[in-house]
Protein backbone atom coordinates (compact mmCIF):
# COMPACT_ATOMS: atom_id res chain seq x y z
CA UNK A 1 0.00 0.00 0.00
CA UNK A 2 1.68 3.55 -1.00
CA UNK A 3 0.94 6.65 0.54
CA UNK A 4 1.21 9.81 -0.92
CA UNK A 5 2.17 12.48 1.77
CA UNK A 6 1.91 15.19 -1.05
CA UNK A 7 -1.88 14.94 -0.07
CA UNK A 8 -1.30 15.59 3.18
CA UNK A 9 -2.48 19.48 3.36
CA UNK A 10 0.73 19.86 6.24
CA UNK A 11 2.75 18.62 3.48
CA UNK A 12 5.89 21.56 3.26
CA UNK A 13 4.87 22.02 -0.90
CA UNK A 14 1.06 22.28 0.04
CA UNK A 15 1.91 24.97 2.73
CA UNK A 16 4.23 26.82 0.33
CA UNK A 17 1.35 26.70 -2.42
CA UNK A 18 -1.20 28.14 0.08
CA UNK A 19 0.83 30.67 1.47
CA UNK A 20 1.57 31.75 -1.85
CA UNK A 21 -1.85 31.94 -2.89
CA UNK A 22 -2.21 34.29 0.65
CA UNK A 23 0.98 36.50 0.00
CA UNK A 24 -0.63 37.40 -3.89
CA UNK A 25 -4.36 38.29 -2.33
CA UNK A 26 -1.98 40.60 -0.21
CA UNK A 27 -0.12 42.37 -3.04
CA UNK A 28 2.85 40.36 -2.83
CA UNK A 29 4.41 39.41 -6.35
CA UNK A 30 5.57 36.00 -6.49
CA UNK A 31 9.21 35.88 -7.51
CA UNK A 32 9.96 32.12 -7.09
CA UNK A 33 8.65 28.76 -5.40
CA UNK A 34 10.91 26.05 -4.67
CA UNK A 35 10.57 22.40 -6.14
CA UNK A 36 9.66 20.76 -3.15
CA UNK A 37 8.45 17.32 -4.92
CA UNK A 38 11.84 17.42 -5.89
CA UNK A 39 13.27 18.19 -2.69
CA UNK A 40 14.80 20.77 -4.16
CA UNK A 41 17.60 23.41 -2.53
CA UNK A 42 17.24 26.86 -2.26
CA UNK A 43 14.89 29.75 -0.95
CA UNK A 44 11.22 28.29 -0.29
CA UNK A 45 9.59 31.40 -1.27
CA UNK A 46 10.54 34.09 -2.52
CA UNK A 47 7.74 37.41 -2.79
CA UNK A 48 8.21 41.29 -3.41
CA UNK A 49 6.08 44.20 -2.54
CA UNK A 50 6.73 47.86 -3.08
CA UNK A 51 10.41 46.98 -3.15
CA UNK A 52 10.27 44.99 -0.19
CA UNK A 53 11.49 41.10 -0.84
CA UNK A 54 10.30 38.68 1.27
CA UNK A 55 11.89 35.19 1.66
CA UNK A 56 10.38 32.14 3.04
CA UNK A 57 11.70 28.86 4.85
CA UNK A 58 8.82 26.54 4.87
CA UNK A 59 8.46 23.09 6.43
CA UNK A 60 5.85 20.80 6.70
CA UNK A 61 4.53 18.58 9.44
CA UNK A 62 6.45 15.19 9.85
CA UNK A 63 4.24 12.16 8.13
CA UNK A 64 4.04 9.08 9.89
CA UNK A 65 4.75 7.29 6.66
CA UNK A 66 7.83 7.44 4.54
CA UNK A 67 7.47 9.47 1.17
CA UNK A 68 10.27 7.83 -0.55
CA UNK A 69 9.11 4.87 -2.64
CA UNK A 70 11.61 2.54 -1.53
CA UNK A 71 9.95 2.47 2.25
CA UNK A 72 6.52 2.09 0.46
CA UNK A 73 4.69 1.05 3.57
CA UNK A 74 7.03 1.67 6.22
CA UNK A 75 6.21 3.69 9.43
CA UNK A 76 8.96 6.32 10.44
CA UNK A 77 10.30 5.09 14.15
CA UNK A 78 10.49 8.83 14.93
CA UNK A 79 7.64 10.30 16.87
CA UNK A 80 6.13 13.46 14.23
CA UNK A 81 6.33 15.44 17.46
CA UNK A 82 10.11 14.58 17.83
CA UNK A 83 10.42 15.14 14.36
CA UNK A 84 8.91 18.57 13.58
CA UNK A 85 11.20 20.07 16.94
CA UNK A 86 14.19 19.16 14.07
CA UNK A 87 12.78 20.46 11.47
CA UNK A 88 11.78 23.91 13.21
CA UNK A 89 15.78 24.18 13.97
CA UNK A 90 17.02 23.78 10.77
CA UNK A 91 14.37 25.83 9.52
CA UNK A 92 15.47 28.83 12.13
CA UNK A 93 19.34 28.06 11.28
CA UNK A 94 18.29 28.29 7.48
CA UNK A 95 16.91 31.82 8.01
CA UNK A 96 19.93 33.05 9.79
CA UNK A 97 21.69 32.05 7.18
CA UNK A 98 19.18 33.87 4.82
CA UNK A 99 19.03 37.14 7.01
CA UNK A 100 23.04 36.74 6.88
CA UNK A 101 23.29 36.67 3.08
CA UNK A 102 20.29 39.36 2.36
CA UNK A 103 20.65 41.48 4.98
CA UNK A 104 17.41 43.84 3.91
CA UNK A 105 15.36 41.73 3.12
CA UNK A 106 11.91 40.18 5.64
CA UNK A 107 13.11 36.69 6.27
CA UNK A 108 10.38 34.43 7.93
CA UNK A 109 9.61 31.01 9.00
CA UNK A 110 6.40 29.09 7.79
CA UNK A 111 4.53 26.02 9.24
CA UNK A 112 1.23 24.43 9.23
CA UNK A 113 -0.89 25.36 11.90
CA UNK A 114 0.06 22.73 14.48
CA UNK A 115 -0.09 22.66 17.82
CA UNK A 116 3.56 21.68 18.23
CA UNK A 117 4.69 24.02 16.26
CA UNK A 118 3.00 27.11 17.89
CA UNK A 119 4.38 25.54 21.29
CA UNK A 120 7.79 25.86 19.28
CA UNK A 121 6.81 29.81 18.46
CA UNK A 122 5.82 30.63 22.06
CA UNK A 123 9.06 29.34 23.87
CA UNK A 124 11.15 31.35 21.11
CA UNK A 125 9.55 34.26 20.19
CA UNK A 126 10.97 36.73 22.03
CA UNK A 127 14.36 35.18 20.76
CA UNK A 128 12.87 35.70 16.99
CA UNK A 129 11.77 38.99 17.85
CA UNK A 130 15.23 40.31 18.65
CA UNK A 131 16.53 38.47 15.53
CA UNK A 132 13.74 39.86 13.11
CA UNK A 133 12.71 36.68 12.04
CA UNK A 134 8.93 36.79 10.84
CA UNK A 135 6.75 33.77 12.10
CA UNK A 136 3.65 32.59 9.85
CA UNK A 137 1.10 29.77 10.53
CA UNK A 138 -0.97 28.34 7.56
CA UNK A 139 -4.03 26.12 8.66
CA UNK A 140 -5.59 23.45 7.05
CA UNK A 141 -8.84 26.08 5.19
CA UNK A 142 -5.07 27.86 3.91
CA UNK A 143 -5.69 31.05 6.61
CA UNK A 144 -2.55 32.52 7.40
CA UNK A 145 -1.40 33.68 10.71
CA UNK A 146 1.54 36.36 10.43
CA UNK A 147 3.81 37.59 13.00
CA UNK A 148 6.38 40.11 12.75
CA UNK A 149 5.90 41.40 9.52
Amino acid sequence: MSVDVTTDWYWEGNVVEALARFLTTEGWSIVSLADTHTKAQGIDLHAIRDGRVLLVEAKGFPSKHYRDPRREGDVKPTNPTNQAQQWFSRALLKALRLQTKYPDAVVALAFPDFPRYRTLFEETKTGLEKLGVAFLTVGEDGRVIMWGM
